[in-house]
């Protein structure tokens, strides 16, 4: 054999040797980069008796069309990986992250049904639902009303064409919530009278600026909790089987029934504050502008197909007698010397119209064309607030003996059948806090009673008939509720009782229309809740119109 050969044969040999050690090193440096430096975006589904749990990063947020486009991909796998029936269903625990008490469940029954649970926990009263309405095979829906850090048994029911009834029974450990939040709030009843569908929804629990959204039943027991990215929700607005609600101040998503968000809104240089109603394909929502010397004086509209935003109205440009005239106290109640002259804190639309409530003035405002030519059309509040404006003639005159609204939160329209046109309701949660921070030298003479920000004896329930025809307004309706300087919401149901939260007072009541009080809810917490609403979540159950 001859010196060259050897040459090339030992070349060779250890060419091969130099390429088996690169690949094992490649194997094992990617077994190691995968134990120890794993990709923060990296999800993984992990199988525990019966249930799937999302196993995340901790720095990876649910707040990505990634996220939330990886989880729908590994659901989709894993719902074709099996034939799965309601005796083996695929159920995930908040595979999307949007919701700590909710389960995702998927399977495919033999025959047409519907579906309907039962979720009953030891030492909670039992908690049932309609899914659907509509017969079909394919079963794939979100569940809430598991009570966390319980075991949980759920109670599938699927009912065929000739009313049969399949039941299977699952036990589920739901895990605890990581904020010290009530499961069970304190009932004290009233009136044996029928409590309205829904789920009681608390925004702004104690925390305000980093709060999660919190949804208690009838019977006051916990059961669910949207997830948020450092905002309390000032409203969860639906439309269909989606839900829009804020997760942050200038961000807002589009959530289907199945608590995957399918878009994300960016308000840009707007953060919202309190309020935000639909308005057929658009939200018209109040926010703070960015760099501006003011707060709390603008309203946007953001349109949901195209996600562009607009903004409607800067108020320093429609009553500015109020805004020269208002006095900066140096600090307001987020901390800073920006200038809170006119705080709106509600709003109401009407056809091209709107209706804003301003705090600071104790003033409800109503705006024609507020898209395209606004103008103050009326003013509703007790004279002494306008002297020494121009605004006299934009009062609409009172009608009877009785005390005008003062710090009122949640003024919103109602009109029935009996009324004549140019006729409506106005009702409100009429907080009766004196206070006007950038008028100091505004008397209060005109409103007995008025409390302070600490201490009052109590606030109301208001309802106003409006007058248009001989520009009017009287009280047709009030009643007590407890005190609440700040922080509040009322709200109509469709039964016609009245769901009242007062937040300083760390209570919500619902009442009958008369004002009787059916059931009071009292939590715990070092603050308070800013709002409650009453909602029947449509976008998840069958509920009867």
């Amino acid at each position: 054999m001859s010196k060259t050969k050897m040459t090339n044969k030992s070349i060779l040999i250890i060419i091969l040797v130099v390429a088996i050690i690169l690949i094992l090193i490649g194997i094992l440096g990617n077994g190691l980069y995968q134990k120890y430096f794993k990709d923060d975006n990296e999800i993984q589904f992990i199988y525990e008796d019966g249930i799937y749990e999302v196993k995340k990063n901790k720095k990876t947020s649910i707040f990505t069309e990634e996220y939330q486009d990886d989880v729908d991909g590994k659901i989709k796998k894993l719902k074709e990986s099996n034939d799965y029936t309601i005796d083996n269903p695929l159920i995930i625990h908040n595979p999307y992250g949007t919701g700590s008490l909710s389960y995702y469940v998927y399977y495919k029954s033999d025959e047409d049904s519907v579906l309907s649970y039962e979720v009953n926990t030891d030492g909670y009263d039992s908690f049932e639902r309609d899914l659907s309405n509509k017969y079909s095979k394919e079963k794939e829906f979100q569940l809430i009303g598991f009570v966390p850090g319980e075991t949980n048994t759920l109670t599938l029911k699927e009912k065929n064409k000739n009313n049969e009834v399949l039941e299977k029974e699952f036990e589920i450990k739901t895990p605890k919530l990581e904020e010290d939040i009530d499961k069970q709030l304190k009932i004290t009843d009233g009136e044996d009278e029928e409590l309205s569908d829904g789920l009681y929804t608390v925004l702004g629990h104690d925390k305000n600026y980093a709060s999660n959204i919190y949804v208690y039943d009838n019977s006051g027991v916990l059961r669910e909790e949207f997830v948020l990215n450092g905002y309390r929700a000032d409203r969860i607005v639906f439309d269909g089987d989606y839900m829009y609600y804020p997760y942050e101040k200038r961000g807002i998503i589009k959530v289907n029934k199945l608590g995957k968000i399918v878009r994300f809104y960016d308000l840009g240089n707007y953060a919202m504050h309190h309020d935000m109603v639909l308005d057929g394909d658009k939200l018209i929502i109040l926010v703070n502008q960015d760099n501006t010397e003011t707060i709390e004086d603008t309203v946007i509209s953001l349109d949901l197909k195209s996600g562009k935003v607009k903004q409607l109205l800067d108020m320093k440009d429609l009553p500015p007698d109020f805004y020269e005239t208002a006095v900066n106290p140096g600090k307001n109640s987020y901390g800073t010397d920006t200038l809170d002259w006119i705080h709106i804190n509600a709003l109401s639309v009407v056809g091209d119209d709107v209706i804003l409530s301003s705090r600071e003035l104790s003033t409800i405002i109503y705006i024609s064309d507020f898209e395209s030519k606004p103008k103050v059309k009326y003013l509703i509040t007790d004279p002494s607030m306008v002297e020494g404006t121009s605004y006299a003639s934009l009062l609409y005159d009172k009608k009877g003996d009785f005390i005008s609204q003062a710090g009122q939160h949640s003024i919103t329209y109602y009109k029935d059948d009996e009324l004549d046109d140019g006729e409506y309701y106005l009702f409100m949660f009429n907080n009766n806090y004196g206070a006007a921070n950038t008028r100091p030298d505004f008397k209060w003479t005109n409103y007995p009673g008025v409390g302070s920000y600490n201490k009052g004896d109590t606030s109301y329930f208001y309802e106003y008939l409006v007058n248009e025809n001989d520009k009017s307004y009287e009280l047709v309706k009030s009643f007590e509720v407890p005190y609440s300087s700040i922080v509040s919401s009322v709200e109509l149901m469709d039964n016609d009782n009245i769901v009242v939260g007062s937040g300083k007072d760390n209570s919500f009541i619902e009442y009958d229309n008369d004002g009787n009080l059916i059931r009071r809810f009292d939590y715990k917490a070092k603050k308070y809740a800013y709002k409650v609403f009453k909602y029947t979540y449509d976008n998840l159950f069958a509920n009867e119109k």
